[in-house]
């Protein structure tokens, strides 16, 4: 997870060159490389953007994921304690020692702030409640983002077989119309929110992975099969192929950081999910949004899994309710675009879902049973949550740290 990475390699399930990078059969064609041995294309992705912003990304769970911050290795051992007594731990590929982290010291301020935010407390409350100005509170926030981080980073599953669900949606920051690009993953079973991604980077990348608006890409209404085709045929049209607009998005003048493709988000959560679960499951189902890039950063994630037939990966689109038993007959449509995938459909009178498996899971009769339910109840929770109005006046630093609380507040509801 901290290890710089490149991922400008084959994606294709069953090519020799599935994963496999700088092969002499890649022709690189515009922003997209052609793989002569399936005939498929796939973006470049700059290896120097990427990792600058999973280094912006992934500083807060430094200490808190089993991999060493520098290198990344997971061979690690206690190595005694620093001189003010704290846990050192030893990296035996890097031969780097570094502070594990322990408790967080938590003033009057971290105590009451959670409050504040549950009961939907206005800024200018929380900042007069709380004796803070407004970079007071930035800190304050990351703090608590913290605070929730350490707590979420032990899970403990009911089953060695998992399902996730993967969606994206949409929060506005700066009390205008500018907005997030936000990535969530849920495990099905429990409803818990596993972990969540926006496009905001700490630090600057490079120009052309900087988010600019032109026109937002907005499918029309219809049914499944109609929104899925709609969507392959948008795909077809970008200039890359994740070169996706979903709205405008523009940052302050003081605003730090900014905003990237979400390209980048999306091979930085799969890591973060697989971090986080690896250890507590030997087969994981992922149902993902239908989106090519987060397909794309779905599979470099787990690539050695999907290739030992451990990690399965399937687009879904669902409209409606599930209903308690899913005794649905399906029917088979063509997705069209790049790949012409097939895809089943299954629906009632008040639920439609829509589910193409991408990495040849034999299992087809277990598709009726995907969902997006976890990740859509988390944000439904989200929509009518008492502090989103205050949430949406927030800078978009502030919006990141305060989702990673409400996550934690929404699985703590959960267990109760």
């Amino acid at each position: 997870m901290f290890a710089n990475i490149n991922v400008d390699c084959c994606k294709t399930l069953g090519c020799k060159n599935f994963g496999i990078l700088n092969s002499p059969d890649y022709i690189i064609q515009d922003k997209n490389v052609l793989c002569r041995e399936c005939g498929f294309l796939f973006p470049v992705i700059s290896a120097t953007s990427l990792n600058l912003f999973r280094q912006s990304a992934n500083r807060p769970w430094q200490g808190l994921v089993k991999q060493c911050p520098r290198c990344g290795g997971q061979s690690l051992k206690k190595y005694g304690f620093s001189s003010l007594g704290h846990r050192r731990i030893y990296c035996c590929q890097c031969h780097r020692t570094f502070i594990a982290p322990e408790e967080q010291k938590r003033d009057h301020r971290q105590m009451a702030l959670p409050g504040l935010i549950q009961e939907g407390a206005s800024l200018a409350d929380i900042r007069k409640l709380l004796d803070l100005d407004s970079t007071g509170l930035c800190r304050a926030l990351r703090k608590l983002s913290r605070y929730a981080n350490q707590h979420e980073r032990q899970w403990a599953f009911t089953a060695f077989d998992i399902m996730l669900s993967t969606r994206a949606f949409y929060v506005n920051f700066n009390g205008g119309d500018s907005r997030l690009y936000v990535l969530v993953t849920a495990e099905e079973q429990s409803g818990s929110v596993v972990a969540i991604t926006t496009n905001y980077s700490a630090h600057p990348v490079e120009k052309e992975y900087q988010y600019i608006s032109r026109y937002e890409e907005r499918l029309p209404p219809g049914t499944l099969a109609h929104l899925v085709q709609r969507k392959e045929s948008i795909t077809m049209r970008r200039q890359s192929l994740f070169d996706v607009d979903y709205g405008p998005a523009t940052l302050n003048k003081n605003d730090p950081g900014m905003l990237v493709k979400p390209v980048l988000p999306a091979y930085r959560h799969f890591e973060l999910v697989r971090a986080l679960t690896d250890e507590r499951s030997l087969n994981v189902q992922h149902y993902i949004d239908h989106e090519c890039f987060i397909l794309g950063g779905c599979m470099m994630a787990n690539l050695a899994y999907v290739q030992q037939g451990r990690s399965h990966i399937s687009f879904v689109r669902e409209r409606g309710t599930p209903p308690p038993q899913h005794a649905m007959p399906p029917r088979l449509f063509m997705s069209g675009g790049i790949r012409n995938n097939v895809w089943r459909t299954f629906s009632t009178r008040d639920y439609a879902m829509a589910v193409c498996n991408l990495t040849e899971n034999k299992k087809t009769s277990a598709q009726r049973y995907a969902t997006l339910n976890g990740v859509t109840q988390f944000i439904s929770y989200l929509h009518a949550h008492p502090f989103l109005a205050q949430l949406n006046r927030l800078s978009p630093a502030n919006v990141t740290a305060t989702l990673e609380f409400l996550k934690y507040e929404y699985n703590q509801a959960l267990k109760v």
